[in-house]
């Protein structure tokens, strides 16, 4: 499990939302532990007398033949290497930003957290299944979202979940699967005019060895 650097600014609110480029602002809080999972939300949903949750949706990042990035709502991750993950919410607020906590959990322990494993801002259980995480996002035309996490080679196949909260309150709680065990990338390489597929290996962090704080 790696993160992503990604982010979707503009959310076009349609059947299918739509948007691409980079993280335009994102403020990380040093992470707490811990709260009781969200029932299946009644929407919409008013959250505080400036704050309603109008829309929930968890998904993918798809990048198109043109190198654009879109959004998919999805239950069934596909099970490659890199791919995108995360929720888009959109709101009715006069608030230019809104706090999230989030708390994913994994069926079991991937081969490696990568950059997960050191960084500050997220801790890591100490079975080593599970992430959580918080901060605040800006709210851009309504929406706001994070696309922060990526599978990555072994991670482990079966259903995953994620609990979201916003300003304190439970809002959501995503499932989904990844059908069968995530595989190294082959990456294309051309060398003395042949192309030859070789395999990298990600040189990261092993997951005993990160900064990430632990809890038990």
């Amino acid at each position: 499990m790696h993160f992503s650097a990604r982010l979707l600014p503009l959310i076009a609110l349609a059947t299918l939302l739509a948007g691409c480029g980079e993280r335009r602002w994102s403020v990380p809080h040093a992470p707490t532990l811990g709260w009781r999972r969200a029932d299946e939300p009644r929407l919409p949903m008013r959250i505080a007398s400036d704050l309603v949750l109008k829309r929930i949706q968890f998904g993918v990042l798809q990048t198109s033949a043109d190198g654009e990035e879109h959004f998919s709502a999805a239950q069934e991750l596909p099970a490659e290497d890199g791919q995108v993950f995360g929720w888009v919410l959109e709101v009715d607020t006069t608030r230019p930003s809104v706090r999230w906590q989030e708390h994913l959990r994994l069926p079991r322990a991937p081969t490696d957290w990568g950059e997960v494993a050191t960084d500050p801002d997220v801790l890591l259980s100490r079975d080593g299944a599970s992430a959580m995480a918080q901060g605040e996002e800006l709210v851009e035309d309504g929406s706001l979202s994070r696309f922060y996490w990526s599978l990555a080679a072994g991670d482990p196949a079966g259903d995953y979940e994620i609990d979201l909260a916003v300003e304190g309150h439970p809002v959501a709680h995503f499932v989904f699967k990844v059908p069968s065990p995530v595989q190294e990338k082959a990456i294309l390489v051309k060398n003395g005019g042949a192309r030859h597929e070789r395999l990298f290996a990600h040189m990261m962090p092993a997951l005993s060895g990160g900064g990430a704080t632990r809890w038990r």
